[in-house]
């Protein structure tokens, strides 16, 4: 029975992930205009990322020498924060 609930639950999580895309697909698409559009791909350029990668459901790079400036203060401004975050 429990092989079962696993299989159900990995089936319902891929269709819950073909969802997801398909809605995060028509999403990007209604990107229309031109500026829009320059919006969208400055946003994913920050994170050396394509549409394609997106849709793909791939996550950024690591950083490298070739990552934007805004990547790199991203990331400081995330190593700053959690260090200076409280100790718990």
């Amino acid at each position: 029975m429990e092989t079962l609930h696993s299989l159900w639950g990995a089936v319902r999580g891929r269709r819950d992930e073909r969802r997801r895309r398909a809605r995060l697909r028509r999403e990007i698409m209604d990107y229309r205009t031109p500026a829009e559009r320059d919006e969208l791909l400055a946003i994913l350029g920050r994170y050396d990322m394509t549409i394609d990668d997106v849709l793909a459901g791939r996550e950024p790079p690591p950083l490298s020498v070739n990552s934007s400036p805004e990547r790199w203060n991203d990331a400081w401004d995330e190593i700053v924060l959690d260090l200076s975050s409280p100790d718990d």
